[in-house]
């Protein structure tokens, strides 16, 4: 979730770059073509902006893509910065062209990616230097290389601070500050891509909905410090329980969760729904409300292969069937959604209305 943040910011960025060369670079263009004779009348930025425009709408169809050529974009960047500097006045020194060039690409490219662009913009830079019609003295040549190596280090780290911080903030909106594990608003975000996911890799999608028994006897009897201890202790082992890339363990409300899992047989599932809820029976922590003298928790899950016409509140309704079917038949069990009569509960694939 957190790289899908960092990865949304610089999806952003890189709009806001395309916009402002499109509202930049075509205004120049006419400029150039009509007042100011350049040596390639105008046409250079007009194919910037047109590359600009071309990578904006590609953007709006699919936001992977784009980021993949952020590369491409720097680089052009990178060369028209270089042809900038050839082409300007001898009133506005050459170099701070290339100045610019670390402010543009740290924000959209890779982080890995950073430091093969500051070595490209380093060596832009050198040729400037060298290539200038007025030899630099060794003075300003040091001046302008330590001044460039400053821009991109300063420009790198606040990126990068950018990001971390992005991070944080994105974790914290999507963990349940007691219990660790996902909170309910980032459930919906998970149930679409696991459903489009799993559907394009023809895999089963497994939802379970897991409910604490007596949980509010165990509050009334032990207070809600120790209440609270036990949902930190039951999310600990779910989570421990739930170790596989494609799982995920959300608190779904009060004592009630939720786990995603996928690529397992009905069979399969049954068994891990199993794990899960003898794993909770395993802490044995006392509750003298339940007729088992320990906290247990009942299961309903349902596992579903054909995924074409499934929406994620028809998931979550479903298991949660089973899940009440599970506290009718006593508790600490588990109940399959398939598994109830036909004269029960029909199978919901669309929404419910709201």
């Amino acid at each position: 979730m957190t790289r899908y943040t960092v990865h949304r910011f610089r999806a952003a960025v890189l709009r806001m770059y395309l916009r402002m060369s499109v509202l930049i670079a075509l205004p120049l263009s006419l400029v150039f073509m009509f007042f100011i004779p350049t040596p390639d009348k105008g046409l250079l930025p007009l194919a910037f902006a047109l590359f600009a425009l071309w990578l904006n709408w590609r953007m709006r169809q699919d936001s992977e893509e784009p980021l993949r050529l952020a590369g491409g974009f720097v680089m052009v960047i990178m060369g028209l910065m270089l042809y900038g500097a050839y082409i300007s006045n001898a009133r506005l020194l050459q170099e701070v062209w290339v100045m610019i060039f670390p402010i543009a690409f740290a924000p959209i490219v890779a982080s890995r990616e950073r430091f093969f662009w500051a070595v490209t913009g380093a060596v832009s830079f050198a040729s400037v230097v060298l290539l200038r019609p007025e030899p630099l003295t060794a003075a300003s040549a040091f001046v302008f290389v330590s001044a460039y190596l400053t821009l991109c280090f300063v420009t790198l780290m606040l990126v990068r601070h950018n990001e971390l911080n992005i991070e944080r903030l994105a974790h914290l909106s999507i963990i349940d500050p007691l219990t660790k594990v996902y909170n309910r608003g980032y459930l919906k975000d998970t149930l679409v891509s696991e459903i489009n996911r799993c559907r394009r890799n023809e895999q089963t999608l497994t939802v379970i909905m897991l409910d604490i028994d007596y949980f509010k006897m165990l509050n009334d009897s032990y207070g809600h410090l120790f209440g609270d201890s036990v949902l930190e202790q039951v999310a600990g082992a779910l989570k421990h329980a739930a170790q596989r890339a494609g799982d995920y363990v959300f608190r779904y409300g009060g004592e009630e969760f939720c786990i995603l899992t996928s690529a397992l047989s009905r069979d399969e599932a049954f068994q891990f729904v199993e794990k899960l809820r003898l794993g909770i029976y395993a802490l044995d922590i006392e509750n003298r409300g339940s007729p088992h003298r320990v906290v247990t928790a009942s299961a309903g899950f349902w596992c579903v292969s054909d995924l074409s016409e499934i929406t994620p509140s028809a998931l979550l309704l479903n298991a949660d069937n089973a899940l009440y079917r599970a506290k009718d038949a006593g508790r600490n069990a588990v109940v399959d959604f398939d598994d109830l009569p036909v004269s029960g509960v029909e199978p919901v694939k669309q929404a419910v209305p709201a």
